[in-house]
């Protein structure tokens, strides 16, 4: 009996020391990374793109980390687009990726590069709700372990990729509901993992796509939802922290400006992992602490990355010609998609070369009908030069980070109602104020830059009715219910989609090859600089409240100092420099006529762009979410003294 407690108590004291206990498990921890709309920002810039050598150093420091992307990543900048994306997914895969999602611009280049990508990447791409003729196109899901819990993934892509993505490139490409799909794939899952995370290429912005991640949370059925324990999104580049039926939320913003990190604690097997979620902006990215094993991958990943940039920058550092002025276009200096709401002067350059090689097709093939040309203002992506900081270079890769969605140019037959009809899907407006800000709830990708014609509108008409005059160079105008006479038209292989009855009569080439040959045309080959006059009087506003003039305040820095009292000499659209004086604040305020303008001061190392349509460079201040499409004078435009 003794012998028999003496071993009870042995094995008592035994299960006590190696804890072979019913006691409570001890907490395990692992974190997710992730990252959303890089479009190849890839590389860090010390200031505003954290970059992937960073994030490979974050992953590697961390202890049971995994880094997940929710899509957008293969298209954009120019390391990018030079390799249809190819170059990203190998720097992903150097830095230690472990899946994404695919994005809606993950099919820019077609599925057949798509899939070129996804056999590249040593990743994972999920997209659970597309299929192609029938069957799924990429993997609906995945399980990661990590320190012996199974984590479920799955992968869903907005089904509005249908239509904001070129339909010739989707050949047999369909995208189901979201809810319904994810339903399945949770039920699949949820028997076979210890913790459900979707990744998510669908965004917040509920006037854009036909499901928003919220959406999503809430339209499933309890007993699917309950399985959830978070959400990484994408798509609407807006910065996510939030939860939806108590689920978190990540999403980082766009262009590498955060890195989301999602924190799982799970307290044994058979219980729902608690979440929480947070962004980790530039700063705090940056500073995150690194291990010498962080180290030495992120030294792995830099020497990867500069191989990679070698190569690319053979091409992308081609020099084309020198520049007189800039040609503004997409994002100017901060978030103002100027293409997408008002006439730019990229647009008249880029419309007006498809027009020019679409003048010689007509020659060529003797047709003898007029010819005007359109582009989409979403697929205007940068200004020319890329960086409009003084610089007056213009490189391959500049055209190639506007232009990085891989149309072709075409030629079409149209009637003047197809005309029409497209213009109006563009107009985003809802009315001017006094100062001739246009108002809208939102800007558009189709708004059409335009060449061979001129269009009126009235920015608060209704929906689908707000064009008021079309009328081409000839003055002949245009009748909106006339689809029997034609016109010939040169536009992307993306707005070519828009005229369902128009009769395709050819193609000029790729549109980044096109707008190449056009100003090495224009340049003699980089000769003499590209200095190219635009007139601002193609897309007018019916009713037109502008005043003849208006203010703009713009501030003068050198470093972080304010330039106060101080007289410079301003240079207004390249005209003749007139004397201006700061004031006490270090702020110059320039009267000019109604419209854009481009304004240069002497010593400063960047040009600055003002718009009082757009409400561009107009007045002080940083808008709120409310009123950034409603107020007038959300940021100010800054010359920075070299």
């Amino acid at each position: 009996m003794k012998k028999f407690l003496a071993v009870l108590l042995a094995g008592a004291m035994l299960s006590s020391v190696f804890g072979f206990c019913a006691c409570k498990s001890v907490p395990v921890t692992v974190t997710v990374f992730t990252t959303n709309d890089m479009h190849g920002n890839l590389v860090n810039d010390e200031k505003s793109v954290i970059g992937v050598v960073q994030a490979a150093k974050i992953k590697a420091s961390t202890e049971n980390a995994l880094l997940v992307d929710a899509g957008d990543c293969t298209q954009g900048a120019s390391f990018a687009s030079v390799s249809r994306g190819a170059d990203v997914v190998r720097m992903m895969n150097e830095a230690g990726y472990d899946l994404m999602a695919a994005g809606n611009h993950e099919f820019d280049y077609g599925t057949d590069v798509l899939l070129e990508n996804a056999a590249l990447a040593q990743f994972p791409i999920l997209a659970a709700n597309v299929r192609k003729d029938g069957k799924p196109l990429l993997d609906s899901s995945a399980v990661l372990e990590v320190a012996g819990y199974k984590l479920g993934f799955i992968g869903l892509t907005t089904a509005a990729t249908a239509t904001s993505t070129n339909p010739t490139l989707l050949g047999g490409v369909t995208f189901g509901d979201e809810i319904e799909t994810t339903e399945k794939e949770i039920s699949a899952l949820k028997t076979k993992t210890d913790a459900i995370i979707l990744v998510c290429h669908l965004g917040d912005n509920g006037a854009a796509v036909p499901c928003t991640s919220e959406q999503l949370l809430n339209g499933l059925p309890e007993e699917e939802r309950s399985a959830v324990t978070a959400v990484i999104d994408g798509h609407s580049h807006t910065v996510e922290e939030k939860t939806a039926s108590g689920i978190p939320i990540l999403q980082t913003g766009v262009n590498f400006a955060g890195i989301g990190k999602l924190t799982l604690t799970f307290q044994g097997k058979g219980q729902k992992a608690a979440a929480a979620g947070e962004i980790l902006d530039y700063a705090a990215a940056m500073a995150y602490t690194a291990t010498e094993a962080g180290e030495q991958k992120a030294a792995a990943v830099s020497a990867k990355l500069s191989a990679v940039k070698e190569e690319q920058d053979k091409v992308l550092k081609t020099k084309l010609c020198e520049i007189a002025s800039p040609l503004w276009g997409g994002n100017i200096a901060w978030n103002y998609a100027e293409s997408r709401i008002v006439e730019t002067s990229y647009g008249d350059f880029v419309t007006d070369a498809f027009k020019y090689y679409a003048e010689q097709f007509a020659e060529k093939e003797d047709l003898d009908l007029p010819v005007v040309a359109v582009e989409n203002g979403g697929g205007i992506s940068q200004s020319l030069p890329t960086s409009y900081d003084g610089g007056k270079t213009v490189t391959r890769g500049d055209v190639l980070d506007a232009f990085s969605h891989g149309n072709m140019v075409e030629v079409l037959k149209v009637s003047p109602a197809e005309l029409f009809a497209t213009l109006e899907k563009g107009l985003a407006t809802t009315g001017q104020d006094d100062t001739g800000l246009l108002l809208r709830e939102r800007v558009s990708g189709s708004f059409l830059q335009c060449s061979g014609f001129s269009y009126t509108y009235a920015p608060a008409g209704e929906a689908g009715n707000k064009v008021t005059e079309v009328k081409l160079e000839d003055g002949t105008v245009l009748s909106r219910d006339d689809a029997e006479n034609k016109l010939l038209l040169a536009t992307n292989s993306y707005v070519a989609t828009s005229f369902a009855k128009g009769e395709k009569l050819g193609e000029l080439g790729g549109e980044d090859m096109l707008i190449v040959d056009r100003i090495l045309s224009l340049t003699e080959d980089g000769k003499k600089p590209l200095d190219y006059p635009c007139s601002y009087g193609r897309i007018l506003i019916d009713g037109d409240k502008s005043p003849e003039t208006y203010e703009a305040k713009l501030l003068v820095t050198k470093g972080d100092t304010a330039q106060a009292n101080k007289a410079f000499s301003l240079s207004v659209d390249g005209g003749a420099a007139q004397t201006v004086q700061t004031d006490a604040e270090g702020y110059l305020t320039v009267s000019l006529p109604k419209g854009a303008h481009t304004l240069s001061l002497e010593g400063a190392a960047n040009y600055v762009y003002v718009n009082n349509y757009s409400g561009t460079g107009v007045a002080e201040g940083t808008p709120d979410a409310e009123d950034f499409y409603t107020k007038a004078g959300y940021y100010v435009f800054c010359f920075l003294l070299g």
